[in-house]
């Protein structure tokens, strides 16, 4: 083990904001998912960008078979560290060890709702570029897992609608794509119980929402990350993601139909001016064509290195304004969508 925490550390040198780390081969993990005293299957890194380094570097502060200790906790804390890194190689042992501690804070009757939805969204967010980024963990099994993750998530919006705004709140800390697609998914779950679905719809929308973007990560990582215009051919390249995550998921028996319809057609729009294949109207599926609201609300509402965050209010008025001139949304759609973030 590397003595890394066992040094001062300043709190400058370790960036706070989790960015693109699965390019480098690593994912931030939340540190409120460790157990101080518990030995941790895996190798734990902080993520250190010294005066004069160009970019960030991965330091390894415990490693693989380690108990992490109570002294490290409190440094962390006490330098307002929200996460640790883990290697995308050891995300198997990692997800078991969010899954077994994951199952024993469920069965917690002294835990809040909140406290067990939280730990939920972390477990399921650590998923998500797992599968995302792993062949090898692109399994049928993984799947269920995922399926098991939604079924909890929702519980916890079901029994107070507060929740998802509290888990929304984090996405303000991060960029990563599996952050999107999770908070995607979390409208959708919401959403489709305001509108009355029934519990399979509800979990197979809610799949089709977490896996959406999968193909994101065919397109190179240079024009994920551009700050400027994208030119012609690099718009090219991002417009093929959905037809790549149609490809990447057609094979798997858990995922509906129809949740496959979402990977395909969710950049399809109602006036014919979307892709992969221009559909108008009713030719898009209705799950497509909500998640398609649900997609643009979120980007538009959340943080990005390039932007600020839009207001709900702005998004929401640009969205409606966006339905006037061109009919890109599902004008009933956006408009219970509007009414349901409202609570009405």
């Amino acid at each position: 083990m590397t003595d890394i925490l066992e040094l001062p550390l300043d709190a400058n040198e370790i960036p706070v904001t989790p960015g693109l780390e699965e390019q480098e081969g690593y994912a931030p993990l939340p540190l409120r998912n460790l157990t101080v005293g518990w030995d941790v299957p895996f190798d734990i890194y902080l993520k250190i960008k010294k005066a004069g380094d160009t970019s960030p570097h991965f330091v390894k502060g415990c490693a693989r078979g380690e108990a992490f200790r109570e002294d490290w906790h409190e440094k962390l804390l006490q330098l307002h560290i929200p996460c640790v890194y883990v290697s995308l190689a050891e995300m198997d042992q990692v997800m078991q060890y969010l899954h077994h501690n994951l199952e024993m804070l469920l069965a917690d009757e002294s835990q809040s709702d909140q406290e067990k939805s939280l730990r939920v969204y972390d477990a399921t967010n650590m998923w998500t570029p797992n599968f995302f980024n792993s062949e090898i963990a692109r399994t049928g099994e993984q799947v269920k897992l995922a399926l098991k993750f939604l079924d909890a998530l929702f519980e916890g919006i079901e029994s107070d609608r507060r929740i998802i705004l509290y888990l929304m709140e984090i996405r303000r800390h991060s960029f990563r794509l599996s952050n999107h697609c999770l908070n995607v998914c979390l409208l959708g779950l919401a959403f489709s119980s305001y509108l009355g679905w029934n519990r399979e719809d509800i979990r197979g929308f809610g799949l089709g929402a977490l896996i959406h973007d999968i193909g994101l990560i065919r397109t190179p990582r240079t024009i994920l990350e551009k700050k400027g215009s994208l030119t012609e051919e690099e718009m090219s390249k991002v417009k093929r993601h959905p037809q790549e995550g149609f490809r990447m998921m057609q094979d798997f028996v858990q995922l509906r139909w129809e949740a496959l319809e979402m990977v395909l057609q969710h950049h399809e729009n109602g006036d014919g001016s979307g892709y992969p294949r221009g559909l108008k109207g009713n030719a898009i599926h209705p799950w497509s064509r909500i998640l398609r609201i649900l997609d643009s609300y979120e980007a538009m509402t959340a943080e990005r290195p390039w932007r600020k965050a839009m207001e709900p209010r702005d998004a929401l008025w640009t969205m409606h304004s966006d339905w006037k001139r061109s009919k890109v949304f599902d004008q009933n759609y956006l408009t219970t969508f509007i009414k349901f973030l409202a609570g009405k």
